[in-house]
């Protein structure tokens, strides 16, 4: 396996906020697997929840001044992006993904800025980003995922960036309307993650937001309906585009 991805692999071990959701998710590995437990991920952050808590008051006692909401809310969306990371990084360890991709838990990377930047006058977008999957072989796709826990959150940038690479591919009007650029040198694919805590993703008003995405994924174990799929569904997802 590539060093950065021990390197992340290692940096998640000694986080001591994800302790109980990998104490938690190594049960679930032994019980299903590394490819269906993906679908448990919703489970095991509910379960983690106290242990997080018993974390947070403990930081109040040291700190009366420590912000345990704000605390909760960038615990619970880092732990889930972290445990996808994780499982992702056991399923090249275990051989059911390619040993030479490269996942990445990051806001920035330049492989976004080089490939997935597109121009609008003089301002720039770009996809929100909070795991990135690549190889190194540049006629292989690039998938960029945005991990949520609730989809009231900026979800919407990535929809509103995917809609822009369509314009600039289909309606030369619009490109000079609204001075769009962007040379597509290689393939950005994009998916939506998220725990689906509040049940949202089945609103009409969301589902029709998903259409957007190459792919869209719950980390839940229920039936689903297109586009929506199981978690699990992303190790042959990637296979597929990687192939």
């Amino acid at each position: 396996m590539r060093k950065e991805l021990q390197k992340e692999k290692l940096k998640i071990e000694n986080n001591e906020n994800i302790h109980k959701s990998l104490e938690i998710l190594s049960e679930y590995i032994k019980n299903y697997g590394e490819i269906k437990s993906f679908d448990f991920l919703h489970d095991i952050m509910k379960k983690s929840q106290p242990f997080v808590e018993e974390l947070l008051e403990l930081r109040k006692k040291i700190n009366p001044n420590y912000d345990k909401d704000q605390a909760r809310k960038r615990i619970a969306g880092n732990n889930f992006q972290f445990l996808v990371l994780y499982l992702l990084i056991l399923n090249i360890e275990k051989g059911n993904l390619p040993e030479n991709l490269i996942i990445l838990k990051t806001k920035k990377h330049k492989i976004v800025d080089e490939y997935a930047t597109i121009k609008v006058a003089d301002e720039t977008q770009k996809p929100d980003l909070d795991l990135i999957a690549f190889s190194e072989e540049e006629e292989k796709p690039i998938i960029i995922y945005s991990c949520k826990t609730s989809l009231r959150e900026r979800a919407g940038q990535t929809y509103r960036w995917k809609l822009l690479v369509d314009i600039t591919k289909h309606c030369p009007a619009l490109v000079e309307k609204y001075k769009l650029e962007y040379p597509e040198k290689r393939k950005v694919l994009t998916g939506l993650i998220t725990t689906n805590f509040y049940n949202e993703i089945m609103q009409p008003q969301q589902k029709g937001m998903l259409d957007f995405f190459d792919f869209s994924y719950v980390a839940k174990n229920i039936k689903v309906e297109p586009p929506i799929r199981n978690l699990s569904s992303i190790i042959k997802d990637l296979n597929e585009v990687l192939s």
